[in-house]
């Protein structure tokens, strides 16, 4: 690490402790109005625990590679890690259940119906995987259930894009803090085939890699404009957005930018807040955002079946012909979820690919099949549809940052819990509906569909 590295770091940890203030107006802010409630908690639950074992590690061990006897490097993680795992997703299984139970029958929540679609596809893909001779609701899978199963009865709107929220500022505050801390351990090692990002560093924070840690990033910059109040919500908004641009990620970076300026053109805004857009003036939002959506949806889905060669994108499409090639053995229901990253073990592939296909429609395909992509598709087209026209810049701009990294990454993952899974439950229970004005008593707030204690 050069000075010139470390000074960088030290920087970003600097902002991320300036950033505590506006945070902590936005988030007193949040509890005065009744903003926080149990459906943030549970969002901030499924990302903390998710992506407790990977802080731990790498502040604990400063990310050393672990290589195997051919001298590749291994994936997972040591025994010790696994273990705070193991007791992370016992203790978010069990959180999740609770919840359920207290809303289902304690408030009696309506069921919220995109939760259950992305669940379809979760239950597909693990039926395919017992079928494909892959086990069936490993501990992290039966974590994604529960938590789908946990946002199908949560509180839609404003309480879930600000638990997304305080996910996103909680992990940049701790990145920060760390890069004060030790320096080396949120840096990566600039390659040939690995360059620095635009600010002379890889800066993957207290995640494993930076591809990571800006994909979180990206997912939530519209959580924060949207979760918060105030016109602190922009600054935090750019902040967020800068901080995926410091990550070094190519992919980050552009998609932090494209969905800032995407949400500064189309000015999202729930409807429970004042100075929300008239739904009258919403089609000319509609007809700025369906465009946006339908261009990154489009490349997404067609990359992996044309693409300029591995000269290019290099490994990734070398697998998409490979995953591509093999689809014609079971193209209904895929392969499961697991498929995929057993070949890593079989020496199939590389570590760095084993994860996902690096593409979220050709990894859905594969994994769940034509039927699989089906479900795919009609969550996204339920999740526009039901907000109604007035409702759609606000699922427009929670969706685009899916759709744009997308093209080269998977950034919701159907087989397993990972650390974005908290922002596949904030995108399910995002869509509200603008509510129709009424009679309003004398000295008495009126409260939105958003505001109101039960589910839309």
């Amino acid at each position: 690490m050069t000075q010139d590295q470390a000074r960088t770091a030290l920087l970003l940890g600097i902002l991320a402790l300036l950033s505590l203030v506006p945070a902590g107006v936005a988030l007193r802010r949040a509890r005065a109005s009744g903003d926080w409630d149990l459906t943030s908690t549970m969002i901030l639950l499924v990302g903390g625990l998710a992506s407790l074992p990977t802080v731990v590690y790498v502040i604990h061990t400063g990310r050393p590679e672990r290589l195997d006897p051919l001298g590749e490097v291994e994936i997972g993680f040591p025994q010790w890690v696994n273990q705070i795992g193991t007791a992370s997703n016992a203790l978010l299984l069990a959180s999740l259940a609770v919840f359920f139970v207290h809303r289902l029958f304690g408030e009696r929540a309506r069921v919220n119906s995109a939760p259950l679609i992305a669940l379809a596809l979760v239950l597909l893909l693990a039926f395919s995987d017992g079928l494909h001779g892959q086990q069936p609701f490993a501990p992290r899978q039966l974590v994604l259930v529960a938590a789908l199963l946990a946002a199908a009865v949560a509180r839609p709107g404003r309480s879930a894009l600000l638990g997304g929220a305080a996910v996103v500022l909680l992990f940049t505050v701790l990145s920060g803090a760390e890069a004060i801390i030790q320096p080396a351990t949120v840096l990566r090692e600039c390659r040939t085939d690995n360059p620095c990002g635009v600010l002379g560093i890889l800066y993957p924070g207290v995640f494993t890699n930076e591809n990571i840690f800006s994909l979180l990033l990206v997912a939530g910059i519209p959580f924060v404009w949207l979760g918060l109040r105030g016109r602190v919500r922009f600054l935090l908004a750019c902040y967020v957005a800068f901080v995926a641009v410091a990550t070094g990620s190519k992919l980050g970076a552009v998609s932090a930018v494209v969905v800032l300026a995407f949400l500064v053109l189309l000015r999202p805004a729930l409807p429970d807040e004042a100075g929300a857009p008239d739904p009258v003036a919403s089609p000319g939002r509609v007809l700025f955002a369906l465009p946006v959506l339908g261009g990154a949806a489009a490349i997404g889905l067609l990359v992996p079946f044309h693409h300029p060669g591995s000269d290019t994108l290099g490994d990734r499409a070398t697998i998409w012909d490979m995953a591509r090639d093999e689809l014609s053995r079971s193209p209904l229901i895929g392969f499961g979820g697991k498929t995929w990253s057993g070949k890593y073990q079989a020496g199939e592939i590389p570590a760095a690919v084993s994860p996902s296909l690096h593409n979220q429609w050709i990894d859905t395909l594969y994994a769940g099949g034509l039927v699989g992509l089906l479900l795919f598709l009609l969550l996204l087209v339920h999740l526009l549809a039901r907000g109604g026209v007035p409702g759609l810049p606000v699922t427009a701009s929670v969706l685009l940052p899916v759709l744009l990294t997308s093209v080269l990454e998977r950034p919701w993952s159907f087989g397993i819990s990972n650390a974005l899974t908290f922002a596949l439950l904030v995108a399910t229970i995002t869509p509200v509906r603008v509510p129709r004005a009424g009679p309003v008593v004398s000295g008495e707030r009126p409260r939105s569909l958003v505001g109101s204690r039960g589910a839309v």
